[in-house]
């Protein structure tokens, strides 16, 4: 054995001393590590109705609106209103000046005036004749003749009357009136202008009520036969109360749609037709069953299961002690996806924590961020 000079002892004394001295510390630090309990979400078990959810984005009608138009056709002589203008039921929009219209009402009263006199004349006439006959001074030709004509005469009183309706119906037709209550939100004809018959002339929209129509599913209608359905109307990022008003019979034609009509008040005239709305349509489809977040299913091969946790102690010492069960998974609910079997409405469950996780494992529950009973207190600095 070759002899170790001074430097090459000194240096073998120095590494030794170096291995003794880390491993002390490895010691050291071997015994200072702290094993944490896994840290997991609780949430509950709980029972929720099945429902039938549908989302919609449809836009503001008037609740009624007409395009007016003239039945025989004129000249514009008065333009009353102009876009935008209020008007009542009943009020003059619009009138028109027909010459045809006049000189067929005079003509249809001079008809009518001669066609009458004609026939009072043709009534004496005929008394005369029929005294001659029955003294047989007169021939019964001539009665029968004037009774021909005046039964002639009478269709043309009649005829000439209702000639006189007709024009007086054409004459009034040249007055555009307010069929409803709204606003002129067209107008589409100038004064002096000729307005063809059925060219449209002013759109006048009912807007202190506001419509919307919905498309229902057939399971939707099934479900508002059962009054089981309800509806969430959103405008403006506001919710906004509407009543159903009715729900067709019929679908869409090309669909298998049914179109259900929403009423809006609009008495402040804050709403405007045309804007966007969001409607939600909900309804319970079944009954109630128990639910539990997503995440809160674990799976082992084609085994659902969830671990169901038990609080033991109390304060900062509080551990949830975990138990798998077994349970059959069905469709979603809500925010939640429909189990069976043997937990019950209440049960604390993991919702969510490391997939590691197995039966009789002890976990610290941590608050969940949505929970303002589990959110943690706030600490102050003095």
């Amino acid at each position: 054995m070759a002899l170790i000079g001074g430097r090459g002892l000194l240096a073998l004394t120095l590494s030794i001393a170096a291995g003794l001295g880390l491993a002390a510390c490895d010691d050291g630090a071997a015994e200072g590590v702290e094993i944490r309990d896994a840290r997991v979400r609780i949430a509950e078990v709980r029972e929720l109705v099945p429902e039938q959810n549908s989302r919609h984005l449809v836009l503001l009608d008037p609740w009624r609106r007409a395009q007016l138009s003239p039945r025989y056709g004129g000249q514009v002589a008065e333009l009353l209103v102009d876009d935008q203008d209020t008007v009542q039921a009943g009020d003059l929009l619009v009138r028109l000046i027909d010459a045809d219209a006049r000189g067929s009402l005079m003509s249809a009263q001079a008809s009518k005036t001669s066609a009458s006199e004609r026939l009072d004349d043709l009534e004496r006439q005929l008394a005369d004749a029929r005294e001659l006959y029955a003294s047989g001074a007169g021939t019964r030709r001539e009665v029968e003749r004037l009774e021909t004509e005046i039964a002639t005469t009478k269709a043309s009183v009649r005829q000439a009357a209702g000639q006189i309706l007709q024009s007086k119906d054409r004459k009034s037709a040249n007055a555009i009136l307010a069929p409803f209550s709204g606003v002129v939100t067209n107008v589409g004809v100038e004064l002096g202008e000729y307005a063809a018959p059925g060219s449209p002339m002013l759109t006048l929209s009912e807007l202190d009520k506001l419509a919307i129509d919905v498309p229902l599913s057939e399971t939707e209608v099934a479900i508002h036969d059962r009054g089981q359905l309800s509806f969430e109307v959103t405008i403006r990022d506001a919710a906004v109360p509407a009543e159903v008003e009715w729900v067709a019979r019929e679908a869409d034609a090309g669909t298998n749609t049914f179109t259900a009509r929403l009423r809006v008040t609009n008495g402040s005239g804050e709403l405007r037709a045309g804007e966007s709305v969001s409607v939600s349509v909900r309804g319970t489809v079944g009954k109630p069953v128990l639910a539990v977040p997503p995440t809160a299913v674990r799976w082992e091969g084609k085994q659902a299961y969830l671990l169901r946790a038990s609080t033991e102690g109390a304060g900062e010492e509080a551990r949830e002690r975990l138990e798998r069960v077994d349970i059959t998974v069905h469709r979603d609910v809500g925010e939640g996806v429909a189990i069976e079997g043997p937990v019950k409405i209440g049960d604390r469950v993991v919702s969510s924590g490391p997939a590691t996780l197995v039966d009789g494992d002890v976990a610290v529950a941590v608050p969940r961020a949505d929970d303002p009973a589990q959110a943690e207190p706030e600490t102050t600095r003095g």
